[in-house]
């Protein structure tokens, strides 16, 4: 049976999240009530998946309670394979993709929608040879970065699904530069999940348990490329883990990294 929610896909505007899945079931699990939060905040879906997971999506959302058809058919759920999305003219190409994402924000807002929100499957860089040059993987990064530089400020949420076992080490850090925003599902068999947040020179590590939507969510700061812990804590929601984390981010920034003790809320937090 699927959760009735996913404690860690309250993402707001703007945001552009690339979330690194090991397991199908868990991906369709993520993304079923990623899909489900916008559907009920009025926004327009809009997916890019592997063929055979489409129907598998389909049910999780009527698992969830979302008549799936009915949003489809109201144009608010659109879910299509990778090819009808990435290589509608035959090849990939950044630049093309980008023009189009940006004027379907804009069409979902003019047509009385709340926000636009999407989900693309991104293997196929894995093998396909419709790019414009040899290297799928430098088209996707490309496209990764203009995505990145282009939702800040825009009524748009997007989400970019990456297998952890097929893409080089290379690219998956390329991968995460391009993103503010990394989510982990965690093997299969396991209960967390893991948010990490990118600010300047400084990750913040957001886990939750997903048999316990909402709990508690712990969150750890590090600095980009270490393992020393610079600060970590509890609070009882996913907003406000993240302000204490932005602004404990904010603040090693600003001081160059110099450790000061500080409580925020509810939760406890340390240097």
């Amino acid at each position: 049976m699927l959760l009735p929610s996913h404690p860690l896909v309250q993402f707001k505007r703007g945001d552009h999240i690339c979330l690194f899945y090991r397991d199908e079931r868990m991906l369709v699990q993520t993304l079923a009530a990623y899909l489900a939060a916008g559907l009920n905040k009025g926004e327009r879906c809009f997916c890019a998946q592997k063929p055979h997971l489409i129907p598998r999506i389909f049910a999780a959302l009527e698992s969830l309670g979302i008549d799936a058809g009915a949003q489809a058919s109201k144009g608010a759920l659109e879910i299509h394979t990778e090819d009808e999305v990435y290589f509608p003219g035959g090849r990939f190409e950044p630049q093309t993709m980008i023009e189009m994402l940006e004027h379907s924000i804009e069409e979902a807002i003019a047509a009385g929608f709340t926000g636009f929100r999407t989900a693309g499957e991104m293997s196929w860089a894995l093998k396909d040879t419709r790019c414009q040059d040899s290297n799928c993987c430098d088209q996707l990064l490309r496209y990764e970065k203009l995505v990145q530089e282009a939702y800040p400020g825009k009524p748009a949420i997007g989400l970019c699904q990456y297998p952890l076992n097929g893409f080089p080490r290379r690219v998956i850090s390329l991968v995460l530069e391009a993103h503010r925003m990394a989510l982990e599902e965690t093997m299969a068999g396991s209960n967390h999940s893991t948010l990490t947040i990118r600010q300047g020179n400084y990750l913040a590590d957001i886990i939750t348990d997903r048999l316990n939507p909402g709990s508690a969510y712990h969150y750890v700061v590090q600095g980009q490329g270490s393992f020393d812990v610079l600060s970590w804590g509890v609070e009882a929601t996913m907003e406000q883990a993240l302000s204490c984390s932005g602004s404990i981010m904010a603040e090693l920034a600003a001081n160059r990294g110099a450790p000061s003790l500080s409580t925020n809320g509810a939760g406890r937090s340390g240097y």
